[in-house]
């Protein structure tokens, strides 16, 4: 400070180089880590965690990235563009749902977290009122054709069950296994289109007062509106016949609302979240890198968000709304993940 009361032109240029000194690592400081960089974001076309993936959207925002609207793509053409790196990240990859993409683009996506665990719980579900009237508990029952003609809608004798869109690879081999398996390929007749629309569906014929036999997985949009335990039973399995490689981590759940038993045989692994990542931007972006490996939540916020959803409020603009609610009821813990990350880039 004495140096710069001097007014020579040797201590003014001393001056000025402790200034610089000392105020350059500030302004290195206030550079946010993603500052110049553009990320593409994708969400699947289904929409129970679009505002898991908004908030995540946001935490990007705030380290700096310019962020675009995140592009509405099914499973298998996010993992392709993910490996490709025409998209970043996606916040809504399941496993072991998503086993076969990642093994598929195996060193092009890696995934980051988990973000929930445990996820969501999934199985097979028939409505109520015709399990009970039948006795229906397990899905081996369906192999009775009486049992299985119930729940036919074309007409053939066969129980129709909605099964995972076509592109679900890891869903549908499970499914598809289930059924030769257990003897039901003669009996039960696995339905398969675009997910959404034949869910919606089902919960038509639903309240119609006609019977529904349907994978699924709660929460989802089907599952919030036709509630495990009220509307729906989750079907056991006496053999849970998953693939080999699965086996291994299968175990009863505990605490399955809409369940005969306790823990409950639904015969499929619960459902963890993790964020798709492209591997090559994730090592050029550790910042990121550090916020996605921070990032968590529990089902319960992804339940009532659902909920908010089919009370009406499904509009982008409300999603965003949930998400920064979201953000602001764990504001403490958020903004350490930020400023977590930002040290990472350092």
């Amino acid at each position: 400070m004495k140096i710069c009361m001097k007014s020579s032109s040797k201590a003014i240029a001393a001056c000025l180089g402790v200034l610089i000194a000392t105020t350059a690592p500030g302004l290195a400081d206030d550079t946010l880590p993603g500052e110049g960089k553009t990320v593409q974001p994708a969400r699947p076309n289904w929409d129970s965690f679009w505002f898991g993936q908004k908030i995540v959207d946001i935490g990007m925002e705030q380290l700096g990235y310019e962020v675009k609207a995140p592009m509405t793509l099914t499973s298998a053409a996010i993992f392709t563009s993910i490996s490709h790196n025409d998209i970043q990240y996606t916040a809504d990859t399941i496993l072991p749902n998503h086993s076969a993409y990642y093994e598929e683009t195996k060193g092009d996506v890696i995934a980051v977290g988990p973000i929930m665990d445990p996820g969501t719980v999934q199985g097979y579900m028939v409505d109520k009122v015709t399990a009970d009237k039948y006795n229906i508990r397990y899905l081996e029952d369906l192999r009775d054709p009486e049992i299985a003609k119930l729940f036919d809608q074309d007409g053939d004798g066969k129980a129709d069950m909605i099964g995972p869109s076509v592109g679900w690879k890891g869903s549908n081999a499970v499914a598809t296994k289930h059924l030769k398996d257990l003897g039901l390929e003669d009996t039960v007749h696995m339905v398969q289109g675009e997910y959404n629309t034949l869910a919606a569906d089902a919960a038509g014929r639903y309240a119609s007062g006609d019977p529904i036999f349907i994978y699924t997985w709660y929460p989802n949009s089907t599952t919030m509106k036709l509630k495990p335990g009220v509307d729906l039973v989750w079907l056991q399995l006496h053999d849970a016949a998953l693939p080999e490689e699965q086996m291994a981590q299968y175990k009863p759940l505990p605490d399955v609302d809409g369940c005969a038993d306790n823990p409950c045989n639904v015969g499929w692994l619960p459902t963890v979240y993790y964020i798709g990542v492209n591997k090559e931007w994730a090592d050029e972006n550790p910042a990121a890198m550090s916020f996605f490996n921070s990032f968590e939540m529990v089902l319960n916020d992804r339940a009532e968000q659902n909920v908010k959803m089919q009370n009406g409020e499904g509009r982008e603009e409300d999603i965003a709304r949930h998400a920064q609610a979201w953000i602001d009821a764990h504001e403490e813990k958020f903004n350490a993940w930020i400023e977590t990350a930002k040290t990472a880039a350092k």
